[in-house]
């Protein structure tokens, strides 16, 4: 039987020491019938010349960009070179951890036809070499189909490296975003009616280090801010009928110290984007106390009031 060609697409970004050890975890695969796309960003030659002497053990597809794409750019240019029947985007840093994990993956597409796309548990291991398993919420993981914006709330499926698709999937990731990227992607994918499966096993490492996009982000608010008010333009108003979705943006509102529109447009948003919800929220919250707000009943309590009382346009 035919085995349907797996692409497996690196967007990169010096280190090619990760790189190698991403071909590396691809080549000792059982399913062999593989290609490897590399689109580059780095301002020099090192990862091509790192990965040379692989060419002739495995299909590579090699891209260097002049000027860099930059991520998520840089992302989707690496998704749209690949040819095969099934793709993974693959973080330079990451890594398959079990040998047989594109087979279970393809064995897991061959016994659920209706699947579009499937993701294994998410498990990050530290410079140390330490494992954490990130995945939690199995409520989240069963109703993403009905409930897919309740991933801006915790991220169950991870990132895109534990994520393979079937080649129809045309979805691609908004340039838009470089923190709520894989969120916006995932709900784009569930929304457009893409069923998935869920794998409870270990089967690709996800590599942690401070010269992650993730550290800078969670280091600089301002993008956090950013793009999560972004994301409540684009899920838009009718999102907010949702009182969990509700309770995750006033709980950011307060968490960040936000007491004007102005910090949030001093963030880089467009005020004529921001929903009339979150004006709402914020004419309650600016005229309370930071440390009453942070008072766990009485915050909740608040919260619901201001739901209730929440505009309809």
């Amino acid at each position: 039987m035919n085995q349907p060609l797996v692409s497996i697409c690196i967007p990169a970004y010096k280190k090619p020491e990760y790189v190698v050890r991403c071909i590396e975890s691809v080549l000792k695969q059982t399913y062999k019938q593989v290609e490897i796309v590399i689109s580059d960003d780095s301002p020099n030659q090192d990862i091509k010349l790192a990965i040379e002497s692989y060419n002739s053990s495995i299909s590579i597809k090699y891209y260097h960009n002049n000027p860099a794409l930059k991520s998520p750019i840089n992302w989707n240019n690496a998704l749209n070179k690949a040819t095969g029947y099934f793709y993974m985007l693959m973080h330079q840093d990451d890594w398959f951890k079990v040998d047989d994990a594109i087979e279970t993956y393809i064995q897991t597409f061959e016994a659920n036809p209706q699947v579009d796309f499937a993701f294994c548990r998410n498990t990050a291991i530290e410079p140390d070499g330490q494992v954490l398993q990130l995945q939690a919420i199995p409520s989240l993981l069963k109703d993403m189909q009905k409930h897919p914006n309740h991933l801006v709330r915790a991220n169950v499926i991870g990132p895109p490296s534990n994520t393979m698709l079937r080649s129809k999937v045309s979805v691609r990731y908004d340039e838009a975003y470089i923190w709520l990227v894989d969120v916006d992607y995932y709900v784009q994918l569930l929304e457009a009616g893409h069923g998935y499966k869920y794998l409870n096993a270990h089967l690709v490492s996800i590599g942690l280090h401070e010269d992650q996009t993730t550290v800078f982000c969670r280091n600089n608010e301002d993008v956090i801010i950013k793009e999560n008010i972004w994301f409540a333009s684009k899920i838009g108003r009718k999102a907010f009928k949702d009182i969990l979705i509700y309770d995750y943006y006033w709980r950011l509102l307060r968490n960040y110290k936000i007491r004007s529109i102005q910090d949030i447009t001093v963030t880089g948003v467009n005020e004529e984007t921001i929903l009339p919800v979150i004006h709402h929220m914020l004419a309650l919250q600016q005229n309370m106390p930071l440390s009453i707000l942070k008072m766990g009943i009485i915050s909740k309590t608040l919260m619901f009031f201001n739901y209730l009382l929440k505009p309809n346009h």
